[in-house]
């Protein structure tokens, strides 16, 4: 990955926030809603004087990576986003009431690798939920429209070109991804990676407990891809603590 100048997160701060539908219910679905979203994220960030580093629209919930200098304008911009939102989407389908699951949930960005994570992180959610095969092909992201045509210019100082852009979205394994969202659906997407894991290597769950070659390979993916401890990772094994420490050892 590129590597930022050692002042340029210096004075900023960086939110991934999350919004999702009520009873995780979808509520972009249609291609003019998940536009109409779009224009909202770009048409208030002038207001509120912070950046838009990435975005992504899915049919129940949206990702946004920003840059903003003060706190209290990141809540009056997503209160202002998403307020305008729900009554655009409540008129558009003739119904009242709440739209959204929460008010928003944000997470810091704490470093350098964290901010790469994050954009690649977000461009993946279309391909992670089998959308599409490659994060350029989705349209409700922000990922074409930074590559060709990005006005932000931490991003300019970030990608001095669009082939450092690409390479960053084309790591495979993502590192300190443990983000936003639901315990209960990361439960299942790791479970559903330890079975995939199970099929691809033609092993039983009781049998790969004493296969250490297997147990270290997907004990490291699992380390490495939704940042587990050793004592998680034990669990979801349904292994002893130090056996998983020996065998990454």
């Amino acid at each position: 990955m590129p590597r930022l100048a050692r002042n340029l997160l210096e004075g900023k701060k960086l939110f991934h926030v999350m919004v999702q539908g009520i009873n995780k219910e979808k509520i972009f679905f249609e291609e003019r809603e998940k536009y109409e979203y779009i224009k909202l994220i770009n048409k208030y960030k002038e207001e509120y004087q912070l950046s838009i580093l990435a975005y992504c629209i899915m049919h129940n919930h949206a990702h946004i990576l920003i840059e903003v200098k003060d706190i209290n304008k990141l809540t009056l911009y997503m209160h202002k986003l998403n307020t305008s939102y729900a009554i655009y989407y409540n008129k558009n389908k003739s119904r009242v009431g709440y739209v959204y699951r929460d008010r928003f949930k944000t997470q810091v960005i704490k470093d350098e690798r964290h901010m790469y994570n994050c954009i690649l992180y977000i461009h993946n959610n279309p391909v992670k939920a089998g959308i599409c095969k490659q994060a350029k092909d989705y349209k409700f992201s922000s990922y074409e429209k930074f590559l060709y045509k990005s006005n932000e210019q931490m991003l300019i100082d970030i990608f001095v070109n669009r082939k450092e852009y690409i390479n960053v979205h084309t790591v495979k394994e993502l590192k300190d991804m443990n983000f936003i969202e639901d315990d209960e659906e990361r439960n299942i997407d790791i479970s559903n990676t330890i079975n995939q894991y199970l099929i691809e290597n033609k092993i039983h769950f009781v049998e790969l407990k004493s296969n250490n070659k297997l147990l270290k390979a997907i004990s490291l993916k699992l380390k490495n891809t939704y940042n587990l401890s050793n004592r998680k990772i034990a669990e979801y094994l349904e292994l002893d603590k130090e056996k998983i420490r020996r065998v990454l050892k």
